[in-house]
C-alpha cells in the first residue's frame, strides 16, 4: 500500500473533540484502560461520523524535561493529572451531528462512561483551528507503545481571564509552528481549546467539574527523536512572550496509542478489540482481515464507515 500522508488526512477534518479522563479510584488502572479500549472504545468505531478516533494513555507529568523558569510552572497536582485522552476528528458539522444523534453516542456511550471513568471533561475545538503541522512518522493507525518519545503538552494561560483567541494565535504561530520545523520533531499536532465551562459530552453520574482551578486552553501532541530536545525547543521560544501568555505547561508522556477509527473507517482494533487482533497476528490468520469476511461479521455499513466513492 502507498504511504499515507497522515497530516493531510487529519487536516481534512473541520472539527476536533478532546476529552480529559480520570479513571475511577476504586478500579485498577489496568482494568479501566482495558475496558476503555476493548469495550467502550469499539462503540465509537460502530457509530457513524467519526473521521479519526484515538485513545492516548498518559503517564505522570514530567516537569524535569524543561529548564527552570520562575515565571512558568511545570508541576501539576497529582489529582489534576488526567489518565487518558480520547481525541476524535470529524470532517464536517453534518458528520458530527450524525455521530451525536446515533443511539450509541446519544445514550449507550454516556451511560457506559461511569463503568470506568471517575471524572471527565470534553471540549470541542474551534472549527479548523486544530492542525497537524508535521508528521514524519506516517502511521495513521498507530497501535501500542509509540516508536519514539511522544508527549501531550497541556497549556494553562498566564491569566485566568485570558482572551482565548489571542492565546490560540500565540500557541499556534509562535510555539507550535516554529517547533514543527525542527528536524528532531517527528510529529506535532496543535489543538486550541475553548475555555472550559462544562463537558460537551454529558455522562450520567460522572462529575464534569475540573479537578483543579487551572484548566487547559490548548494542547500539543509532540513526538521527538530524543526527549532532551524539549529543553532546546523551549529555549528557542521567546521567554518574555511565553511568560506573557503561558502560566503553566504540563507534560504527559504518551505510554500507548490506540487508533479505533482511521480515515473514516474502523481499524481492526476498533472492530474486534486489541486482544483479538494480537491473536490474529500471532496466528498469521490473514484471512480474518479480508474485506468480505469483515463485512459478513460486522456489516458492510460499519466496516466501510465514511468510505465514499472516489476515495
Amino acid at each position: 500500500m502507498a504511504p499515507v500522508d497522515t497530516a493531510r488526512e487529519e487536516n481534512a477534518a473541520d472539527l476536533a473533540l478532546t476529552a480529559f479522563c480520570w479513571w475511577r479510584a476504586d478500579l485498577p488502572h489496568s482494568v479501566a484502560e482495558t475496558y476503555w479500549r476493548d469495550v467502550h472504545g469499539i462503540m465509537f468505531a460502530r457509530a457513524p461520523g467519526l473521521w479519526q478516533y484515538r485513545q492516548l494513555r498518559l503517564a505522570a507529568n514530567r516537569p524535569d524535561l524543561w529548564p527552570a523558569d520562575p515565571r512558568i510552572s511545570f508541576t501539576a497536582p497529582r489529582a489534576a493529572q488526567p489518565h487518558g485522552m480520547p481525541h476524535g476528528l470529524f470532517l464536517s458539522e453534518s458528520d458530527l451531528t450524525a455521530f451525536a444523534r446515533h443511539p450509541l453516542p446519544a445514550r449507550t456511550i454516556p451511560q457506559d462512561t461511569g463503568n470506568f471513568i471517575g471524572r471527565i471533561g470534553a471540549l470541542l475545538s474551534p472549527r479548523r483551528r486544530g492542525t497537524t503541522l508535521v508528521d514524519r512518522i506516517g502511521d495513521p493507525a498507530a497501535q501500542g507503545s509509540p516508536r519514539v518519545p511522544a508527549f501531550v503538552l497541556c497549556f494553562v494561560p498566564a491569566a485566568p481571564d485570558a482572551a482565548a483567541e489571542a492565546f490560540h494565535e500565540y500557541l499556534v504561530d509562535r510555539v507550535a509552528a516554529p517547533w514543527s520545523e525542527h528536524p528532531g520533531v517527528l510529529r506535532l499536532r496543535v489543538e486550541p481549546l475553548p475555555p472550559y465551562d462544562r463537558s460537551v459530552m454529558r455522562s450520567p453520574g460522572v462529575p464534569h467539574r475540573w479537578p483543579a482551578e487551572d484548566t487547559y486552553l490548548g494542547w500539543i501532541e509532540l513526538a521527538v527523536r530524543d526527549e532532551n530536545l524539549l529543553r532546546s525547543l523551549l529555549a528557542g521560544t521567546a521567554a518574555d512572550g511565553l511568560a506573557r501568555y503561558v502560566g503553566a505547561v504540563h507534560t504527559y508522556p504518551i505510554r500507548e496509542i490506540y487508533t479505533l477509527v482511521s480515515q473514516g473507517r474502523p481499524t481492526d482494533v476498533g472492530l474486534r478489540g486489541y486482544p483479538a487482533v494480537q491473536a490474529i497476528t500471532a496466528a498469521g490468520a490473514t484471512a480474518q482481515r479480508d474485506q468480505a469476511t469483515l463485512e459478513l461479521l460486522f456489516g458492510e455499513e460499519t466496516v466501510r464507515g465514511l468510505d465514499r466513492p472516489g476515495r
